[in-house]
């Protein structure tokens, strides 16, 4: 796809012209030439992109292919030049090139007639100038061979029944599972055609208050391409021993089958019916009889499109509500994959024009007699989605092909490469990473992108893509050479790629070993062997990186699963890398030469080194440009200018000044989301110095021996929405420690006031006292409390009247607590309660009984608890008769 090519190329060459004059001598006039060029053929390639997808005109394939290809070749020497002269301006002045903020500095703080800046500008100039006549030569052929533009219509500019057949299969599917009669395994099937809606319909009974009530563990395990049964089985004894909260006998990890034991476990099988014939035939007399969907009428097509246009109650204007009836499912054939992508084209459209035009589009490319046709349209309506989207949501939506399919996706993550990829566009207000959660919301509202789950903020958690729609992205990439996607052993790359995606599924061995020098991002998702308990071996032979040493245009490298120790040196010389994420076994040390990525954003090392604390030149703590650092780090007594510096995590402060009680994290006041481990009582006047200034914060996890109580009073963290703490607190009765009753009611006015946005607060070992959880009582917001092993300090532990008002979720884990007790009115909102291992507890408090709104409660190891809430004779049935759901797990 040539427009994303050129989408890019434009953000670079503004990035450019923005620079100081002298960066620009000799050069300005092509680079603004070039520019002025590509935004022209910005105007044109949008629509012959389009029509070389539909391949009617083999002359617009050609044109558009050479257009992307004179792209990357500007993109190629812009790289060239910023490459270049970061590492001369570096060799002749290494101390200052740590200093300066990226490669453009770098470029602008040269003197303007130095020898071999001269040499550079000349160069630069002339591969533009080379590129320019390529470019009008290419204009020329698309004249000589009649190639038209036929602008994009004006909407591509802008950025009951149904439910009775759903719930007739949910039944059914309900009925299955939970059937007391059939105590032996068995395996429950959902079959129908791609697209049908069976992953939806699984989820639904999956998450279903009949079914977590009925099952004490739940799995959900999606079988990836090329996958081992091994695998899977990990896979799932990972989920299983996390509910468990224990650990099971080693030896059942090896376990070759899931095992029959008589207690009425139930595999849900979703496939098509290729799938199930090889099942029906390994399970036998355990197989049920399948649930199959069809394809929904034209009745149940328009509801389905009615809900997701208009939402629950809306509907399309009266008068043309009857021509677009038929329309819908003439179009979509019934298929509920296309009927969403579909709706999601037209919610921000008028009818009946702008509905007309689209709808004009995909009828006249419907081809009835056609052997494929039952299938074809489906993509058609993909394509009219994907072109409909602006151009920067083309190449955010693209990039999901390089993730696993079928797999969440961590949104965090995604935004972030996204951001480093330069996809983001500023905006004035915000931060890149809220504009790409507006991206990243886009494309869910545009059904392109579905919501697994996001908190309640209203923040993206994780995402999915529907198979076919990251099939057809996949595709896309790979002909725009946007980008090379492989799942195989032998990874084959032409050594032109751009981006690399690897995701290897299985524990074979992947080779990656030729030359990449065109190279600007590679993400990799390996299988690593050991996790879930189970054993394997290292799944890349590279321990080095040695693939990536010739490609010195890197701006992200993403690799998970690799088995990797220490980084090369060479990474130094990367200059461009905006994201370095690194999921890697023992990750041991990183060398000096991480300080020269002058352009770095985020720095993401995780692993299995726990607690072990990697050493990191202070250079690195003056690269101004990084934006979130989550890596085992000690920091040093005093940061950079890190003004753009929105995440810290994983970082142990063993050089901080416990005597002057300084601010250590110096002109970082731009902060988020901060985790600090290691902490002790010395540190107290150093953190709180710190945490005075860092007015933005929104999260904060401390841990350590001794944690400083004034975290709930410090005025400046009144924007905190998600506080842990782990470790003693240094005043267990509250900040005002242990005053008389009137400065306890100030306290707890103070703290009301400074901390109106907490929502969720876990502490573990804190040990306060009743006073402190009074105090809680009053946080305005507080929706989630978690209280766990000697979190308080006592065996008898009251909620008080109208306490915890807005609180949602609670979890006790409380071994000494023998009494817990709750005041009318306390809690009047939760909606589920976790009690965790509270083996001295006696009874459930009365006033649960009392709580409608309480829709879960789960027991965790209290065996005594369980009998006590049993239908038939136990006492404290009556407290939680009303909850929908009761989970019981041993």
């Amino acid at each position: 796809m040539a427009e994303t090519a050129i989408t890019t190329v434009l953000a670079k060459v503004a990035e450019l012209v923005a620079w100081e004059a002298a960066v620009l001598l000799e050069v300005g006039d092509d680079v603004r030439l070039l520019r002025d060029k590509l935004e022209w053929l910005h105007t044109f390639i949008r629509d012959a992109d389009r029509r070389r997808r539909r391949r009617d005109d083999e002359f617009v394939a050609v044109w558009v292919r050479q257009t992307r290809d004179v792209a990357f070749e500007a993109e190629d020497a812009l790289d060239d030049f910023l490459h270049r002269a970061a590492r001369r301006h570096r060799q002749a002045t290494p101390l200052a090139a740590m200093l300066l903020p990226s490669c453009a500095a770098a470029a602008a703080a040269w003197p303007p007639r130095c020898a071999g800046q001269v040499a550079l500008r000349h160069g630069l100039s002339g591969r533009i100038r080379q590129i320019r006549k390529r470019l009008d030569e290419i204009s020329a052929n698309r004249a000589a061979y009649n190639i038209e533009h036929t602008p994009s219509p004006a909407w591509a500019t802008h950025p009951s029944s149904a439910a009775a057949t759903a719930l007739a299969a949910c039944n059914m599917l309900k009925e299955q599972l939970i059937d007391d009669a059939v105590t032996g395994r068995a395996i429950v099937s959902i079959v129908g055609e791609s697209s049908i809606g069976k992953t939806t319909l699984g989820r639904k009974v999956y998450q279903s208050p009949e079914v977590r009530n009925h099952f004490e563990i739940r799995t959900w395990t999606v079988l990836p391409p090329k996958c081992r049964p091994a695998d899977v089985l990990r896979d799932i004894y990972r989920q299983a021993s996390s509910q468990l909260r224990r650990s099971p006998a080693r030896t059942t990890v090896a376990a070759p089958t899931l095992p029959d034991e008589g207690n009425g476990s139930r595999v849900v099988l979703i496939t098509d019916m290729a799938g199930l014939e090889v099942v029906t035939y390994a399970a036998g007399p355990t197989m049920n009889s399948p649930i199959k969907l069809e394809r929904l009428s034209p009745e149940n097509t328009y509801e389905v499109f009615r809900r997701r246009v208009f939402g629950r109650g809306g509907d399309c204007p009266r008068q043309h509500r009857s021509r677009y009836y038929q329309k819908i499912f003439q179009i979509t054939r019934g298929l509920p994959l296309s009927i969403v992508v579909l709706a999601g084209v037209l919610r921000s459209k008028e009818p009946p024009a702008e509905w007309d035009e689209v709808m004009s589009q995909l009828a006249t490319a419907r081809e009835p007699s056609s052997s494929s046709s039952k299938n074809g349209n489906s993509g058609r309506i993909m394509s009219l989605a994907f072109d409909d989207l602006p151009h920067h949501l083309k190449s955010c939506f693209l990039y999901f092909a390089a993730m696993r399919e079928s797999a969440t996706v961590d949104a965090q993550r995604l935004v972030r490469l996204w951001v480093a990829e330069g996809f983001v566009r500023p905006r004035r207000g915000s931060t890149m990473e809220e504009v790409g959660q507006g991206y990243l919301k886009e494309l869910i509202s545009r059904c392109m992108v579905q919501l697994v789950d996001k908190d309640e903020f209203g923040v993206v958690q994780t995402v999915v893509v529907h198979d076919r729609l990251h099939a057809f992205a996949q595709d896309e990439a790979q002909e725009a050479s946007f980008i090379e996607s492989h799942d195989s052993t032998d990874v084959l790359a032409p050594a032109t790629v751009r981006r690399l995606a690897v995701q290897n599924s299985s524990e074979r061995y992947v080779h990656l070993s030729n030359a990449l020098p065109k190279l600007r991002s590679v993400v990799c998702d390996l299988v690593d062997g050991r996790n879930g308990g189970g054993g394997g071996g290292k799944c890349i032979q590279c321990t080095d990186l040695g693939f990536l040493h010739a490609s010195k245009f890197l701006r992200v490298i993403d690799i998970h699963g690799l088995e990797l120790k220490k980084l090369p040196n060479e990474i130094g010389s990367m200059i461009h890398i905006r994201y370095l994420g690194l999921q890697c076994g023992q990750l041991e040390k990183l060398p000096p030469s991480v300080s020269n990525l002058v352009n770095l954003q985020s720095l993401i090392l995780k692993g299995r080194n726990a607690g072990h604390v990697l050493d990191v030149t202070a250079a690195f703590w003056r690269i101004t440009t990084l934006r979130h650092v989550v890596a085992p780090f000690a920091l040093p007594k005093v940061l950079g200018d890190l003004h753009s510096l929105q995440t810290l995590h994983g970082v142990q402060h063993l050089c901080w000044d416990t005597r002057g009680g300084g601010n250590p994290l110096g002109t970082s006041t731009n902060l988020r989301s901060l985790e600090l481990s290691g902490l002790l009582a010395k540190h107290a006047a150093a953190l709180t110095a710190a945490l005075e200034s860092l007015d933005l914060l929104v999260h904060l996890m401390l841990d350590g021996e001794s944690l400083p109580s004034t975290v709930f009073t410090i005025p400046s963290l009144r924007r905190l929405q998600s506080l842990k703490l782990r470790g003693s607190m240094d005043s267990p009765e509250g900040p005002g420690g242990d005053d008389d009753d009137d400065n306890e009611s100030a306290d707890v006015g103070v703290v009301r006031y400074i901390r109106p946005n907490l929502t969720r607060l876990s502490m573990w070992s804190t040990m306060v006292g009743q006073k402190f959880v009074d105090m809680l009582g009053e946080l305005p917001s507080l929706a989630e409390l978690t209280l766990m092993v000697a979190a308080f300090d006592g065996e008898r532990l009251e909620f008080r009247d109208g306490g915890f008002r807005s609180l949602q979720k609670l979890k006790l884990g409380l071994p000494e607590l023998e009494e817990w007790t709750v005041r009318a009115g306390a809690m009047a909102s939760l909606a589920r309660l976790t009690l965790f291992g509270c083996l001295k507890m006696r009874k459930l408090p009365e006033a649960l009984a009392g709580i409608p709104e309480l829709e879960e409660v789960v027991l965790y190891r209290m065996p005594i608890m369980v009998e006590r809430i049993k239908k038939h004779g136990g006492e404290d049935h009556h407290k939680v008769k009303h909850v929908p759901v009761i989970q019981t797990i041993w």
